[in-house]
């Protein structure tokens, strides 16, 4: 059914690769792009990747009052371009409430296969309330405050579906700041644009303009974003970054500097939408030598007040990891050189939106480099990378310093050097980092042992939405460690933390159910949890669901699943970075014996099967924790 047949408040789901026009005034959250001519659809279909892609589209634009020029067309295009990249386009055109909530409803369960990608994209009214953004659905009478929170569908509501998939990347695209829809009203919003949204893990949001500020509709068929954005999603080999980063300069071209794209990552994979030939791709030994190369040229020039140097460093590295910040640099340093009684509000100007957005750029490609099993060499440029970034005061790119040295991960451990990262990045309001350093504070390592103030920012950790605060919080709570014990108190929050997939609080929590605390036993609520819990390579997890099937504790017992997940606990302690003996954990010697069997299977034990773990055995299990 093409989306213009569709009435006022009715809703298609659209499967076919070439999806319809949808229509919207963009809530833009995530995704960049390039120039394309207006309404443009993608030229060439592009083959899908091997992992699958979901997207689901909402385009509002017939509102009884306020009605917006472009939504329709800029939904469109933005579907055909995403059909033609291999996603599975689900559409909602000029949809109520209940059309988008139950979309949404739907999105969320197409999204539990494993390792999919999905993106989630609003063209439409967006205002926010108290810090919170809400889409507007049509048939929405909003007169008061109340009605926005009442009648809107909250953006965190999206959020949540998505955060709690099986989704390896999340992508959130909103183009919907174009201005206060309800101005002519009784209610007028005191604030306008979009209100900033931390990206939780593994997902990236992108508005077309920045935070509080007003995106322009444009004057042909698409919003200047989404003309961009589509073009540049086509663009093979070219990752979610330099998606973003064209996008935002095309962007900040096509309206003279009146509006300027962000984002909000917290990536740790690579994504493209159009992957590059595999005859094209440069082999990775070269990338990292290029990368080196212009991490080199770089630290020569990073204090250079002298704009040539660095615009010659742009021109030998147009898409370098530094580009952004060595064009922040030339713009201060002309400002500054004006010589005029305003040059102070430019560069004060400069560092509080290019320069923070340069470091944001920086930042995200430290992240890109910084993944697991990534090269050394790899490891190592990701935190020089980050300590650019932290230099402009990024909260982020501080943790990732933190970390970087707590984890010995690219540098040197330093427990001392982390907790003042920690510090930084903490007192400039970053949860993760208060989360981080509580745990310092609350074993004394790298900080001093302090109950009450890890206490305090694990608090303040839990507020931020910080799943590894709420989690040591609620450890706290169920031991009683520097606060009254209150397992009920820990149950909810190990549940709140275990809801946005944190394993060592499904670990937990899983440990209470089999222990009875703050509820009655419930071994199938605690097997589901370790296993989920496992799924995230949890290495305790897997211990104790190899003692749960050994013991047939609220299952059918079962030395040889015992035994593989006795075989994957040490895999995973390796790499969590510590020894897990399975000698210890007093399982039966019919679940050892499974042990050795599948050790002999795969060649690595050819002694007796007796169910001793002889230093023949202990060899075969230190073997297979190096694989």
């Amino acid at each position: 059914m093409a989306a213009e047949g569709l009435t006022r408040g009715a809703w298609s789901v659209v499967r076919k690769r070439l999806a319809a026009a949808l229509g919207c005034a963009l809530l833009a959250a995530m995704l960049a792009c390039g120039p394309a001519a207006a309404g443009a659809a993608p030229q060439t279909p592009v083959a899908a990747g091997a992992e699958p892609r979901i997207a689901l589209i909402i385009g509002n634009a017939s509102y009884a009052t306020s009605r917006l020029k472009n939504p329709r067309n800029d939904a469109g295009l933005m579907a055909r371009t995403l059909a033609a990249a291999g996603f599975d386009v689900m559409t909602v055109m000029d949809g109520t409430a209940e059309d988008m909530r139950r979309a949404v409803a739907d999105f969320g369960s197409r999204l539990q296969t494993p390792g999919a990608v999905a993106l989630f994209y609003y063209a439409g009214h967006g205002v926010q309330v108290d810090g919170d953004n809400y889409l507007i659905p049509l048939g929405a009478t909003i007169a008061t405050t109340e009605d926005v929170t009442e009648f809107g569908v909250p953006l965190h509501s999206v959020m949540r579906t998505m955060a709690r998939s099986s989704t390896r990347l999340n992508i959130v695209v909103l183009d919907a700041c174009r201005d206060n829809p309800f101005a002519a009203g009784v209610w007028t919003a005191t604030v306008t644009g979009l209100a900033s949204v931390v990206a939780p893990a593994g997902t990236i949001i992108a508005y077309a303009t920045g935070p509080g500020q007003l995106a322009d509709d444009g004057i042909g068929a698409n919003s200047p974003y989404t003309a961009a954005l589509a073009s540049e999603m086509l663009q093979p080999g070219k990752t979610l970054e330099d998606v973003f980063r064209a996008t935002r300069r095309h962007v900040i071209e096509r309206t003279a500097n009146r509006q300027t794209p962000w984002e909000h990552s917290s990536l740790v994979t690579q994504f493209s939408f159009v992957p590059q030939a595999s005859n094209t791709v440069a082999p990775e030994t070269a990338a990292q030598t290029a990368r080196l190369a212009e991490m080199t040229a770089w630290e020569a020039i990073q204090s250079s007040q002298d704009v040539v140097v660095l615009h010659n460093h742009i021109t030998r590295y147009p898409n370098g990891l530094f580009a952004e910040l060595a064009s922040v640099r030339i713009a201060k340093i002309e400002a500054l050189h004006t010589r005029t009684p305003w040059s102070w509000m430019m560069t004060g100007g400069i560092d509080a939106t290019e320069r923070l957005m340069a470091a944001q750029a920086t930042h995200d490609k430290a992240l890109m480099l910084d993944a697991d099993g990534a090269p050394a060499a790899d490891i190592a440029l990701a935190v020089k990378l980050y300590t650019e970034a932290a230099a402009e005061g990024l909260p982020a790119a501080l943790y990732r310093v933190g970390r970087a040295y707590d984890k010995g991960r690219g540098v040197s451990k330093d427990l001392l050097e982390a907790a003042r990262w920690y510090e930084r990045a903490a007192d400039a309001g970053y949860p993760a980092a208060m989360a981080a350093l509580g745990t310092m504070h609350e074993f004394g390592e790298g900080a001093a042992p302090n109950l009450v103030e890890a206490l305090r920012l694990y608090r303040a950790a839990a507020d931020g939405g910080d799943v590894a605060g709420i989690t040591s919080l609620a450890y706290l709570y169920s031991q009683g460690k520097g606060v009254a014990k209150n397992s009920a108190e820990a149950r909810r929050l190990y549940r709140l933390a275990a809801e946005n997939k944190h394993p060592r609080a499904m670990y937990n929590l899983a440990l209470m159910d089999l222990a009875g605390e703050g509820a009655r036993p419930n071994t199938a609520s605690a097997l589901g949890l370790l296993e989920a819990a496992a799924g995230y390579g949890h290495a305790a997890a897997y211990v104790e669901l190899a003692r749960i099937y050994d013991r047939g504790r609220g299952v059918a017992r079962n030395p040889a699943r015992a035994a593989e997940t006795a075989l994957k606990a040490v895999q995973a302690g390796r790499t969590e970075g510590r020894g897990i003996d399975i000698a210890a954990q007093g399982l039966s010697f019919a679940t050892r014996r499974q042990i050795q069997k599948q050790l002999a299977l795969q060649g690595l034990y050819r002694g007796t099967i007796h169910g001793f773990f002889n230093t023949e055995t202990r060899q075969a299990l230190q073997i297979m924790a190096q694989r």
